[in-house]
């Protein structure tokens, strides 16, 4: 999941992120708010989502709701504008082959 983090509950061992969807245009659209569980003991997860503003974040699912963060990666402006980069050419190749087909 593509995130924004919002805020960190170190001792609760919880953090409120902001779903993040990209669309056809390359923008970056908020889909709903989360509060997801941080793995206790695990620095690494907290200190990824301190020092970053976009996150891609894995969580364990339990029921169908993700949960629990178990791992997070670091995106950088540039790595979130070439995401947004590819948005933006799958979206127009799949409006050309419709178009093709439509012909």
């Amino acid at each position: 999941m593509l995130v924004r983090v919002n805020h960190i509950h170190e001792s609760e061992n919880k953090v409120s992120v902001t779903l993040l969807d990209i669309d056809d245009l390359g923008s970056v659209v908020p889909m709903k708010d989360l509060v997801l569980n941080v793995l206790p003991y695990d620095d690494s997860i907290i200190d990824i989502l301190k020092t970053s503003n976009h996150v891609m974040i894995f969580t364990e699912d339990i029921n169908n709701n993700p949960t629990t963060i178990i791992s997070a990666i670091n995106l950088t402006d540039e790595e979130l504008n070439n995401e947004k980069e590819r948005m933006i050419k799958a979206a127009n190749k799949d409006k050309n082959s419709k178009s093709v087909k439509e012909s």
